[in-house]
């Protein structure tokens, strides 16, 4: 679920559920209240019995006055009985409430040891339209008093009149206590309420974010290991998961890094012990002409030679040296172009084939490919790529005379180019890493010199060509470099 959605989530209980709950407590207290302090009927309601206190107060005695109604009309002559009087009197002080009795002007009864003399004075006549109402009138004095009125006739013919008289003081303490038990329930609710979204945000936003901040403390500490728990499918959840992702990233960056460090230690001891070889040769053989043992022509003529190969394989060293650092730096110059690949490879041929003859090889070449066959590549890389197999077939031949097959076959969206010799080949294990990095495979291959760079460069330039490259080989049999180059389509043309 998205943040935004949570947070509607969180505000809607937040107002509606504090509500909810005041209302209920609200009914359930002043029910409570209600019925006990005065066993209310189910004609009236709780919330009617605090909005309305004295339609509540009416109620508690409508039972009793419809019962004095009765008499009044059916047997009037109860009224003059003591028991009778006392009876009902009883059970009106349970609910706050008392009778009077009037005959004539004279109050002959009292149902309260009290002397409300102004309230007395105040009582409606004989005959007042309250007698006919089903409800009490309400007399202001200091107390207020709900009253109802029931006239009748002694057994004398003397006017009588009976009031039921109800204290309305005695209803405020019930509701106070209700006011102060509602409060409290507020405040309760809005603490519960306020604690269960605490702990939902808590949970929902801030346990996630201290986890990625222990990630980040982590990772400070140098810890790159630790992933941090996803807990949600949010916002927060998707940052976690970028968190993790740059972790990720990072200890891979310092893991290349370390080993990019430690290739460039081992580059550099290479290269200084490559380079001191034909340095030492050079320096040895120029030391001999200079002290005279050359001193036939054809000494000095092998002398002169063997210190010219000696600074090529130098400048072979610097120059692989020189392209391995733009390879690093993403700075290899490229200038693709379209070209015949037969006439490019036999022009190729015709030039490291006097090398290769220098080297006591031999070599073939066999084009499977139909006539203007183009492909889009840097003539000067790839001819790079071929000198540095070939390089690696003459340095590896294992004989006093080698040879290799040079093979243009043709696909159906790339030509695939196969260097092949018959030299000491290379083993089983060894064979996946050869155009890793400085990598040479074993001791004998060591002992010949070079920096370990030419394959790796060479898987460069073909993969930024588009192509690949991979190898097969077989010990004491020889070994075959394969790549491809893409073919210039027509579609390619028209684009153009």
């Amino acid at each position: 679920m998205k943040i935004v959605n949570k947070i509607r989530v969180i505000f809607l209980p937040a107002i509606v559920l504090p509500l909810i709950l005041i209302m209920i407590s609200f009914a359930f207290l002043s029910y409570s209240y209600t019925r006990s302090a005065y066993n209310i009927g189910s004609g009236i309601t709780a919330i009617d019995s605090f909005l309305n206190t004295t339609e509540t107060m009416n109620a508690l005695t409508s039972d009793i006055f419809e019962e004095i109604k009765r008499i009044a009309k059916d047997s009037p002559e109860n009224f003059e009985n003591p028991d009778y009087i006392e009876r009902v009197n009883e059970s009106l002080k349970g609910k706050d409430s008392y009778l009077i009795i009037r005959k004539n002007d004279q109050i002959i009864y009292r149902g309260t040891e009290e002397k409300h003399d102004k309230l007395e004075s105040m009582l409606p006549a004989y005959g007042s339209t309250v007698s006919s109402e089903d409800s009490g009138i309400l007399i202001g004095t200091p107390e207020n008093f709900l009253i109802k009125q029931q006239d009748f006739e002694f057994s004398d013919s003397s006017q009588g009149t009976i009031f039921i008289m109800t204290s309305l003081e005695n209803i405020k303490p019930h509701f106070r206590r209700i006011v102060v038990q509602l409060m409290l329930s507020v405040v309760l609710i809005l603490f519960m309420t306020s604690a269960l979204l605490t702990w939902y945000m808590y949970y929902e936003f801030v346990r996630p974010i201290n986890l990625l901040k222990d990630g980040t403390d982590r990772i400070r500490e140098g810890d790159l290991d630790t992933d941090v728990e996803v807990l949600n499918d949010d916002e927060i959840g998707d940052l976690c998961t970028s968190f993790n992702e740059m972790r990720a990233e990072l200890k891979k960056s310092i893991n290349d890094r370390l080993k990019y460090e430690e290739e460039t230690r081992d580059l550099i001891s290479n290269i200084s012990h490559d380079l001191k070889t034909p340095l030492t040769a050079i320096k040895g053989y120029s030391e001999a002409i200079m002290d005279g043992v050359a001193d036939t022509p054809e000494k000095m003529e092998r002398y002169i030679k063997t210190i010219y190969n000696k600074a090529n394989d130098m400048d072979v060293l610097l120059n692989e040296l020189s392209i391995a650092s733009k390879i690093d730096c993403n700075t290899v110059p490229y200038n693709f172009t379209k070209i015949d690949i037969e006439a490019y490879f036999e022009d190729c041929m015709d030039e490291i084939g006097s090398d290769l003859e220098q080297r006591n090889m031999d070599f073939a070449f066999f084009n499977y490919c139909h006539n203007r066959c183009f492909v889009m590549a840097d003539p000067e890389q790839l001819k790079r790529v071929i000198t540095n197999i070939i390089s690696n077939a003459c340095k590896y031949s294992g004989k006093e005379k080698g040879h290799v097959n040079i093979r243009l076959k043709e696909m159906e969206n790339y030509i695939q180019v196969e260097i092949e010799d018959d030299g000491i080949g290379i083993s089983a294990k060894d064979l996946p890493n050869i155009f890793n990095r400085l990598y040479r495979a074993d001791a004998s291959r060591a002992s010949s010199g070079g920096s370990g760079l030419g394959l790796s460069i060479s898987k460069k330039i073909i993969e930024d060509h588009g192509g690949h490259i991979w190898a097969s080989s077989k010990l004491n049999t020889g070994t075959t470099i394969y790549f491809t180059l893409n073919k210039v389509t027509e579609e390619d043309e028209e684009y153009e």
